[in-house]
């Protein structure tokens, strides 16, 4: 039953042409590092992943380094990949990076037969003894003289005949590639951009979009940094081979993050918090809400023992993130190997593991 809600939830938003969640393949996020501190990284970002949280800090990034991340989304209805680059001379940084959304087997009823009998559910009569279609089948003497029977469209109240061997499955998938570059302008502050090339595909449907995001991350001491990542600037609009066109609104990502070191246990402790504000009116599948304003928050911690091992726990939008992270070297390069958790109060929980290796 979860499933099918979800399919139908995908199909709903995709082909509806609304702008309120045209973009929502989009903010899944990159790394399983800043997903377990619940995606409180706009502030924190020091690797590859920089390009999608806040390109401004992907000159941080050490000399080069590659990242992969495995999801599987709310047990296994939504898979997700992601693949980043990054590299940096400690001024100015670049970076490539490509996510992959892939829903598969949603059932296509299009092909199923109904019994074109008008709104009424009954052949030749309006249910009250009456010949023709009058009443119950949207009769008007004006506009609909023949009412709704043997119009060819199936209306409410007429019967599908159900033959499950005439459904077809079929899937939806995403690409976004995200090209990055970021520049130290002083020794506490940078900038960075994202120009990002969209391909969307829903069954017979195609899309395609180009985007454009703006950061800066200013950092006035090593406790202390904030960061903004202004997504989607001028609104990415996606246009789709049916004629229909979307538009991603732009998300106003605000963050900042505390770091200080527990030298009694041989701890770096970050905090962060982010938020992000929309102006697509969502209302109520929103956090807060306030004229046309909605705002989701992201909070996190992680707890860097001996820079060895990481603990990471959080919440984003409200549910509960967790994390692992283990740090080693391999034939002499650094290596990263992340898990993170969400759990979520209606759908099953996903688990994201990610590797990353400098070089």
């Amino acid at each position: 039953m979860r499933r099918a809600a979800f399919f139908s939830l995908i199909v709903l938003v995709s082909v509806s042409g609304a702008a309120k969640y045209a973009g929502e393949f989009l903010s899944i996020g990159a790394g399983a590092r800043g997903l377990g501190m619940g995606g409180a990284f706009c502030a924190v970002v020091d690797d590859a992943s920089s390009g999608y949280w806040n390109p401004a800090g992907l000159f941080k990034v050490q000399g080069q380094q590659a990242q992969f991340m495995h999801s599987e989304r709310f047990g296994g209805l939504v898979k997700y990949d992601y693949l980043g680059y990054g590299r940096s001379d400690g001024v100015t940084g670049l970076g490539a990076s490509l996510y992959r959304t892939d829903v598969g087997d949603i059932p296509n009823t299009n092909n199923l037969p109904w019994y074109d009998t008008g709104s009424d559910g009954v052949f030749g009569e309006d249910g009250m003894g009456e010949p023709g279609d009058a009443g119950n089948d949207d009769y008007d003497p004006v506009s609909n003289p023949g009412g709704t029977e043997g119009n060819g469209e199936w209306d409410a109240g007429e019967e599908i005949i159900y033959d499950e061997s005439l459904i077809t499955y079929e899937s939806a998938v995403d690409w976004a590639l995200y090209l990055s570059w970021s520049r130290s302008l002083s020794s506490n502050f940078s900038v960075g951009a994202s120009a990002k090339v969209i391909r969307r595909g829903l069954m017979e449907y195609s899309a395609f979009g180009l985007g454009l995001d703006i950061g800066a991350r200013y950092q006035p001491s090593e406790a202390f940094s904030v960061g903004l990542n202004l997504q989607d600037i001028s609104g990415t609009h996606l246009f789709w081979n049916n004629g229909v066109n979307e538009s991603i609104l732009p998300t106003v990502k605000l963050g900042m993050a505390i770091r200080w070191p527990i030298t009694k246990f041989a701890t770096l402790a970050t905090i962060a918090a982010d938020g992000d504000f929309r102006f697509e009116g969502r209302e109520y599948s929103a956090q807060y809400n306030f004229s046309g304003i909605s705002l989701d928050t992201h909070l996190g911690a992680e707890f860097l023992i001996k820079d060895l091992v990481a603990l990471r726990i959080g919440s984003s939008e409200g549910n509960m993130t967790a994390g692992l992270g283990l740090k080693f070297g391999l034939m002499n390069h650094p290596v990263t190997l992340d898990y993170a958790y969400l759990g979520h109060q209606d759908l099953d929980a996903t688990h994201r593991i990610s590797l990353g290796a400098g070089f």
